[in-house]
């Protein structure tokens, strides 16, 4: 990879944290010395929770923000992740979205636990009304105090690549990875001046080669500047192409869990999960979108995973067991051994909620 990727020229994009200085017309953004790190606890833990597919607007359902609460108040991360489809259509005005938003963050910010987001297909369902498109709502959510979210670094495909930098429990070097990358909406009404109608193409927008290339060479730069590898979990929206790979050969990768529709990857394979096996930092990769999807299992040494939708706003499973599978992922990682993770879901119905 030092052949193709030049890591000087994105050393200036490497961070202990996400930080932003942008500004927000309801709050002015944290200061850099405002905003928290992250650290291993004292005993070497790290807890991570990961909500997808909230996709509700500024009437939130009531339900919805009690499983989030009682998922933080039981597990306590350090750590929350929002994969996107955090808002759908239903806002008419930028007022309506920062409610939307408040709905799910509340909870969050309010028990003082830091987060950050990546954005999915439905994020922009809204924007023809309310004009209040990607990056806004990025500004926006940067504007909060436990946010840790910034925008992509200059020429980089999407809204809001980034990575977060976990301490270990002493001292100041890096002892973990965040990854947070944009997966896309849809695929364009042309390719290269190609319809893609009638061509069997899937519906959904895929990692481009510029977030792939950022990837590689931020890796390449953090494992030049640290010594070693840092090992990590990524996140983003879309499922990759082998995430139905790894559910068709189950047998041989371990996969537990269930798969209730079909994996709706991006119209492309540009190569991400190539990337990550040619970097070797990366030991799981975690999505949403497919809402009752909820597997996991070892491909080829990189644990590829879904959580399964935390929002009651949006669809289930069908008839009686609609809201079956309503919940979260929680992460469990060690210093000592950051790649040997332990991550399961938790479910609305193990809280009462329905």
């Amino acid at each position: 990879m030092k052949e193709i990727f030049n890591a000087a020229a994105v050393a200036p994009l490497l961070a202990l944290v996400l930080l932003s200085g942008c500004e927000s017309p309801e709050r002015s953004a944290p200061t850099e010395a405002e905003k928290p790190s992250l650290r291993f606890r004292p005993d070497g833990t790290f807890v991570l929770v990961h909500f997808t597919d909230v996709q509700d607007d500024q009437d939130i359902d009531p339900r919805t923000v009690r499983l989030i609460e009682a998922v933080l108040d039981e597990h306590r991360p350090d750590l929350v992740v929002f994969t996107g489809d955090n808002v759908r259509e239903g806002p008419e005005t930028p007022a309506d979205v920062r409610r939307a938003v408040d709905g799910f963050t509340g909870p969050v910010e309010s028990r003082g636990i830091s987060w950050a987001v990546t954005f999915g297909n439905h994020d922009e369902d809204h924007t023809p009304v309310t004009g209040m498109d990607e990056p806004a709502l990025l500004d926006h959510y940067m504007s909060f105090p436990h946010n840790l979210n910034r925008p992509s670094p200059p020429g980089v495909h999407g809204t809001g690549n980034g990575h977060v930098l976990v301490l270990g429990s002493q001292g100041d070097a890096p002892a973990f990875n965040v990854w947070l990358l944009d997966s896309g909406r849809y695929v364009p009404d042309t390719i290269v001046a190609q319809s893609v109608e009638g061509d069997g193409l899937r519906t959904y927008d895929w990692i481009r080669p510029s977030q792939v290339a950022w990837y590689a060479a931020t890796s390449l730069a953090l494992e030049e500047r640290w010594g070693r590898k840092i090992p990590a979990l990524m996140f983003f929206h879309i499922p990759l192409p082998e995430f139905a790979l790894l559910w068709e050969h189950g047998e041989n990768h371990g996969v537990t869990g269930e798969k209730n529709e079909n994996v709706a990857a991006g119209a492309f394979n540009s190569g991400l999960f190539g990337a990550v096996m040619d970097r070797g930092d990366v030991a799981g990769i975690f999505v949403g979108h497919d809402h009752v999807n909820d597997f996991t299992g070892d491909y080829f040494g990189v644990r590829l995973g879904y959580s399964a939708n935390v929002g009651f706003g949006t669809y289930g499973l069908a008839g009686n067991d609609k809201d079956r599978l309503r919940g979260a992922r929680v992460f469990r990682i060690r210093e000592d051994d950051p790649r040997a993770f332990e991550t399961f879901m938790v479910y609305a119905r193990d809280y009462g909620i329905r």
